[in-house]
């Protein structure tokens, strides 16, 4: 008897300590949620996903490997805590790179290209909204003022 007692009694203690590691674990696990998007490079799959989701398409023009303001963009703005919790839910997001130091894929490169020239990109960096249908919402290049600033800004146009 004593040692049933004993053992249901640690078997108890070890489930409340699992139970408490769990707890603990999902404000950081939410946390990373919060931090990190996914960012698509097919651009098919992205408007797949936009099309299930109904939400906009957020395509993100850059050369990441020797742009300068692309590489000042993804740092201050588009992976900024305060961008990605004001509109990581809200967009499916499209890197469209243009690297000069690494070799894509035939077919990824052929893709940036045709998306490049169809929506008229000159320069970079440069975001390109499109509603699910791939209808063009909104265009801008870099803007001061940090993830909060540029969130608000995207969101006037898809009001």
């Amino acid at each position: 008897m004593t040692k049933r007692f004993l053992i249901s009694l640690g078997l108890l203690c070890f489930t409340q300590v699992v139970s408490a590691q769990n707890a603990n674990m999902m404000p950081q696990q939410m946390q990373q949620s919060q931090t990190k998007m996914q960012w698509y490079t097919n651009y098919r799959e992205a408007v797949a996903m936009a099309k299930k989701q109904n939400k906009r398409l957020l395509l993100f023009f850059t050369g990441s490997d020797w742009c300068g303001w692309c590489k000042k963009m993804n740092q201050e703005i588009l992976s900024s805590p305060d961008f990605i919790q004001a509109v990581g839910n809200d967009f499916v997001f499209v890197e469209v790179d243009f690297p000069m130091n690494k070799q894509l894929p035939a077919d990824l490169a052929q893709q940036n290209a045709t998306l490049k020239q169809k929506y008229g990109v000159t320069g970079y960096p440069t975001i390109v909204i499109l509603d699910a249908n791939e209808n063009f919402v909104g265009e801008s290049g870099y803007r001061p003022g940090g993830g909060k600033a540029y969130a608000e800004y995207i969101k006037q146009w898809v009001q």
